[in-house]
């Protein structure tokens, strides 16, 4: 009983500071529930306020249990140790992510925290990567910055996003969500001259090495380079983090062809070039002629003396 009573207290005392800071939401006047991370002296200076990342989750994670958005992205590598002065609420679908309804997550979280509304910041991962493009496509202006990671979106929505900074992230090994869904919209964006799309693609990233992106203080830092409105620093050019982007021009779309049936043409077949085929002058094959039936000879039965051979030799 004493070693139960022990480890109980061992375990209170031993308590991460850092999980205490991370709070399940639900609130059934809300569409979606979500945790929410405040960062180190958010309850101690109540006048300061903190920017804010929105964080998406992929399908795997979609259902009812909070506990389930800590498996991956900004929430598990804070869990981690990983130390950023940002409010982060990360939200759980059920079955995909609605725009509408996230912005009404994202009005709660406004109007709830201490947030910089001019520091609002969006990134997501697979159905995440989806769920931030959709959502920043649809609504540009409520967001300083964004980062979608290994997913994609509406090409005609490059338009609504010609001023946003993005950062977008893939990996070419990616069978679940192939890197062109990237390539595409950074493709798309950059015509419509957004001068601040900045695309890190890696060589030997399949869809899930994509997490590693969320551990990166680096991203963090470039999300304070934005706000909304307007650029607070510029960035360093070339903003390359992992690796150098495996594509620098947008990449040719392959030809469409077109297979149009035509009429065989009419050729003359020799003999030479089928040798096994009996062939007249117009190439058509003739019947070979039948061979003979040859009957085979019954043999005499022993009483049958008229019929022995032996007759025909002694003629």
């Amino acid at each position: 009983m004493h070693r139960i009573l022990f480890f109980i207290i061992l375990g209170i005392l031993l308590k991460s500071p850092i999980s205490a800071q991370v709070e399940a939401v639900k609130n059934n006047k809300l569409p979606y529930h979500y945790l929410v991370y405040y960062p180190d002296g958010y309850k101690d200076n109540p006048k300061k306020k903190y920017p804010l990342v929105m964080f998406l989750h992929g399908r795997s994670i979609q259902g009812r249990d909070l506990e389930m958005v800590k498996r991956y992205g900004v929430i598990y590598e804070i869990l981690r140790g990983l130390k950023i002065d940002f409010v982060v609420i990360a939200p759980q679908c059920q079955s995909g992510w609605n725009s509408d309804k996230l912005i009404e997550v994202l009005d709660h979280a406004e109007k709830t925290y201490r947030i910089d509304k001019k520091k609002v910041y969006l990134t997501g991962m697979s159905m995440g990567g989806y769920g931030a493009w959709y959502l920043a496509g649809a609504y540009p202006d409520r967001f300083a910055a964004c980062a979608p990671v290994a997913g994609g979106g509406k090409v005609s929505d490059a338009k609504n996003l010609k001023s946003l900074p993005l950062w977008v992230f893939h990996g070419v090994k990616d069978k679940p969500v192939p890197v062109e869904e990237s390539r595409k919209m950074v493709k798309a964006i950059r015509a419509e001259g957004n001068k601040q799309v900045s695309y890190t693609e890696r060589k030997d990233w399949d869809h899930g090495a994509a997490v590693h992106v969320f551990a990166m203080p680096e991203l963090y830092k470039w999300f304070l380079k934005f706000e909304r409105g307007g650029v607070i620093e510029e960035p360093d050019p070339p903003l390359v983090v992992i690796e150098e982007p495996v594509i620098k021009e947008p990449i040719p779309e392959p030809p469409v062809v077109v297979a149009v049936e035509k009429e065989p043409k009419k050729t003359t077949t020799t003999k030479e070039e089928l040798p096994y085929l009996d062939f007249e002058e117009k190439g058509t094959k003739t019947e070979p002629a039948p061979e003979p039936i040859i009957k085979p000879r019954k043999k005499a039965k022993w009483w049958q003396f008229w019929k022995w051979g032996i007759w025909k030799k002694l003629k």
